[in-house]
């Protein structure tokens, strides 16, 4: 699979993550792509990077998801204890 069709389906698997979740529900389509590439970046999934080739995008999109659930829910859980 060539680096474009990896990040295609890996930003479609993530969004459908994000949206499923009760938090998304106020976030726009834009804010979604932006989150996306933002993630993509963060786990070292960057064509120039290698690391996508190793590991397919559903599992990179789950990795992003729980990158994104840990960032922003959880320490927004804690602090509401």
């Amino acid at each position: 699979m060539i680096y474009q069709e990896w990040k295609q389906l890996y930003i479609a698997v993530l969004k459908n993550k994000i949206n499923s979740h009760k938090y998304s529900e106020n976030h726009s389509e834009q804010y979604l792509d932006e989150l996306s590439l933002e993630l993509l970046e963060r786990g070292g999934f960057e064509e120039g990077c290698g690391h996508w080739d190793c590991v397919t995008a559903e599992q990179a999109a789950e990795e992003s998801f729980q990158l994104w659930l840990d960032d922003y829910f959880i320490d927004e859980e804690q602090n509401n204890e």
